[in-house]
């Protein structure tokens, strides 16, 4: 009895036959939780492809917005507007790579080539005030600066720039006063 309470408390403990039935269980409740994980994996991906899909390529809203039918909200239609505008944009910037690299390179030469060309040709006249995004004055504007003098001070020489510094508990300045105090009562004594 007792051989036979030690062998039905470890299951594995059985015959050949009984082991490898137990062992062919667990694999394969071990494959079918690899299976259900594999498929909740995919499963992810996916839900994450398709959000990505989404938030890339939004729905086309149509025209007849709610808030575009209020012909007081002009405010609001050109902030749409200019929001579309930046948004077509933005979509068309190209993602990292040696074609953006070259694309940044090229509006870089762009803006030098319209840099020199406003530096040449700078007009004589003054123009009529011109939208903000059109102003190209700044463009041949030449930068001055106050020449600052590099010159060392000498404490020797005074100047507008230069400064008695007095400090009382300096020794030399207590020799001094010491010394004009004894001056002072010689003059006095004289008298």
């Amino acid at each position: 009895m007792r051989g036979e309470t030690h062998q039905e408390s470890h299951p594995t403990v059985h015959s050949d036959r009984s082991t490898s039935v137990l062992s062919s269980k667990l694999c394969f409740s071990y494959s079918d939780e690899l299976r259900k994980e594999a498929r909740q994996l995919k499963k992810d991906l996916q839900a994450i492809k398709q959000r990505k899909e989404d938030r890339d390529n939004p729905k086309e809203q149509p025209e007849d917005q709610p808030g575009d039918q209020n012909p007081a909200s002009g405010a609001v239609a050109e902030y749409h507007d200019s929001r579309k505008k930046y948004e077509d944009v933005r979509k068309q910037k190209l993602k990292k790579g040696t074609t953006r690299e070259q694309q940044t390179l090229a509006l870089l030469d762009r803006f030098k080539t319209k840099l020199s060309s406003a530096i040449t040709d700078t007009p004589e006249e003054p123009e009529e005030e011109l939208g903000e995004d059109e102003d190209k004055g700044w463009m041949s504007h030449v930068l001055q600066f106050d020449e600052q003098s590099r010159k060392v001070k000498d404490a020797a020489i005074q100047d507008e720039d230069t400064f008695e510094i007095y400090d009382p508990r300096n020794p030399v300045n207590k020799r001094r006063r010491e010394e004009s105090k004894k001056l002072m009562k010689e003059k006095k004594a004289r008298i």
